[in-house]
């Protein structure tokens, strides 16, 4: 009776395992082959051509960059002439009465036309004003250069992380097939009278956690397309694949990492993006002052009336003016005195926000220096570390074959190998966004610096 328990609980197990496999062949189906959107593989150079076109964030600071430009041509209008013109016609009824008596009601027409000229001859607010216009579109320009390159540096990385969920999944159906095989022979010894039925339950425990392994790594590449998508605006299911053998491991151009940080200091968009916020406040500060100072203007102008109001009926002028305006702030109320203050207050934050960035910006460069160091090391390592893992296994698999070795052993064995696999795919990878970040944060990575990177990755069938 036991016995038949027993069977009947393996029966319902292994019904639960065959659907729980169905379902994740039912989600493989759903997500892996969707069409791709180009009918070759996606590359890294083609991936950043299309988030020139799609990436919101870049398109913002892009506008950004024109709107800080126009700001400069409205500054420097306030030295160009003011010319303004007015016109007007209309029809008047007055009555007028006088001790002699009532005078009836008067119709006449009434015209008036205006030119006036006002042209600016000192005005050092206005000074002040275009000169920060002109550092307001400097540090918008310094943050657009900033923002293409954290555009190649954020394509790549979500090209990047693409790749590596397709190898994930790769590793992980790989590690089921492994398992399953290790269940098989597990169950074939016993059955030969040579194993246990606890060497059974370890290789199905193995065999099951590889399965949700690989619905979590299935789950986890659709997620990472999607983000690729979201850059690059293109949903893709084949991309170019990083080819191990084009990939070169070099440390970076120049061996001293104080020369990076003076390149940093002296290049760096966000570095360049707070100087200019602090030459943007020293002008707020003259701008602020240049309001108690005298301001002349030159005025011109022409009028032209008839019958201009009812102590004008029936005359006509015409009047030609030309004066030198001279007008002179006596008293603000504190007003002004206010405004200087806040206005030192903002330049002294935007000095701490300088000292802020320049640290950051150093602190960034020295952990990529040394992170591209690192990664050349661990992928060498984990190279080597791949090799005898699997020598190890083919080993263990042997010794568990003649009896030498247990079943657990084995799983164990099998779980490092692919662990390895998956440390080195992802040492590759970040080697890769480790010289892109460096050159990042030092201001000089260009796109001749992702088109060098996109060498590395080839076609499927390449």
């Amino acid at each position: 009776m036991n016995a038949t328990i027993g069977n009947k609980r393996s029966a319902e197990a292994g019904r639960r395992r065959r659907r729980f496999r169905a379902s994740l062949l039912v989600l493989a189906a759903l997500i892996l082959p969707v069409a791709p959107s180009e009918a070759e593989p996606l590359s890294l150079r083609k991936a950043y051509q299309h988030a020139l076109e799609y990436d919101a964030q870049y398109r913002s600071a892009e506008a950004d960059t024109r709107i800080a430009k126009e700001e400069v041509s409205k500054a420097f209008a306030a030295f160009l002439p003011n010319i303004k013109s007015s016109v007007s016609r209309g029809r008047n009824r007055t009555d007028s009465a006088t001790l002699s008596g009532t005078q009836e009601g008067l119709y006449y027409n009434t015209v008036s036309q205006s030119l006036t000229l006002r042209q600016p001859l000192l005005n050092l607010g206005s000074i002040a004003s275009y000169k920060q216009a002109r550092a307001v579109k400097a540090k918008s320009e310094a943050l657009f250069r900033s923002e293409h390159a954290s555009l190649m540096v954020r394509t790549a990385e979500q090209f990047c992380n693409a790749l590596f969920a397709e190898e994930n999944v790769a590793f992980a159906e790989a590690q089921v097939k492994a398992t399953r095989e290790q269940l098989e022979q597990s169950k074939k010894r016993y059955a030969n009278g040579f194993g246990t039925i606890t060497e059974i339950n370890e290789a199905q425990a193995g065999y099951d956690l590889a399965i949700a392994d690989q619905a979590d790594a299935i789950a986890g590449l659709e997620h990472s397309r999607r983000e690729l998508e979201r850059i690059t605006g293109i949903y893709t299911g084949e991309l170019c694949r990083l080819d191990p053998k084009k990939l070169v491991l070099e440390g970076p151009e120049l061996r001293d990492v104080e020369a990076w940080v003076a390149l940093a200091r002296e290049h760096s968009g966000l570095i360049g993006a707070a100087r200019q916020e602090v030459e943007i406040a020293r002008k707020e500060i003259d701008k602020t002052k240049a309001s108690r100072y005298p301001q002349i203007d030159l005025w011109a102008g022409r009028s032209y009336s008839v019958s201009e109001n009812n102590y004008t009926i029936g005359s006509t002028y015409d009047t030609w003016s030309f004066s030198v305006q001279l007008s002179t702030p006596i008293y603000t109320g504190g007003y002004t005195s206010a405004s200087i203050r806040q206005a030192k207050a903002r330049r002294i934050k935007a000095y701490e926000e300088l000292n802020r960035q320049e640290r950051q910006s150093v602190s960034d460069v020295r952990r990529y220096y040394h992170a591209q160091l690192n990664s050349i090391v661990q992928v060498r390592a984990f190279e080597q570390a791949l090799r005898s893992a699997e020598i190890a296994l083919e080993g263990t698999r042997k010794g568990f074959m003649a009896g030498f070795r247990t079943n657990a052993e084995v799983l164990d064995a099998v779980t490092k190998l692919y662990d390895i696999r998956r440390s080195l795919s992802r040492a590759r990878y970040q080697y890769v966004l480790n010289s892109l970040m460096l050159n990042e944060s030092a201001g000089l990575l260009t796109e001749d610096d992702l088109y060098e990177i996109d060498r590395f990755f080839v076609s499927a069938g390449s």
